[in-house]
């Protein structure tokens, strides 16, 4: 003989609601916080504003993660008359067909330069300070021009810097 089988909804755990009013688990980490913070949103805008060019520096082993297409929308939007540069960096742990072939898609949208920061190897160093030659002959108003590096952090801001001060 079969047993009648009773269903609970109310006791299944299983089931998945959809509660507006519920708080996801996500939220109350603060890992997911991070990065959304007022004031590096606040610094971000003020490299922005202070700036002629913008080199947004990106990571060659992931350009378009590293990218942000929030600051690019802002520029097309909002500081037309600004510039911006995409420098693929550490393009050496990359093939170069990689680093070629990235180069090829990214230009269409900004002008993008292959770049390795590196104290006894450097490569792009040169195409940079030429591009930025150039940008300053637009501007013969000024007696020089604000460069301002953004990207996400590691992806080699600060060696690109140390990189154009030797």
């Amino acid at each position: 003989t079969a047993l009648p089988i009773s269903y609970d909804e109310s006791k299944d755990g299983s089931i998945v609601v959809d509660d507006p009013n519920a708080v996801r688990d996500e939220v109350k980490e603060k890992v997911f916080s991070k990065g959304q913070s007022k004031r590096i949103w606040n610094e971000l805008y003020k490299v922005i504003d202070s700036s002629d060019v913008l080199i947004q520096v990106l990571d060659a082993r992931d350009p378009m993660g590293t990218r942000s297409s929030h600051i690019e929308k802002y520029l097309r939007k909002e500081k037309v008359y600004k510039h911006l540069v995409f420098l693929l960096n550490k393009c050496d742990l990359v093939p170069p067909w990689v680093t070629a072939r990235w180069i090829q898609v990214l230009s269409a949208e900004f002008p993008t330069l292959a770049f390795h920061a590196s104290i006894t190897n450097p490569f792009g160093k040169g195409a940079l300070i030429q591009l930025l030659r150039q940008f300053a002959k637009l501007h013969k108003d000024k007696k020089q021009i604000s460069i301002g590096f953004i990207g996400y952090s590691k992806v080699g801001k600060s060696s690109i810097l140390n990189n154009l001060r030797c």
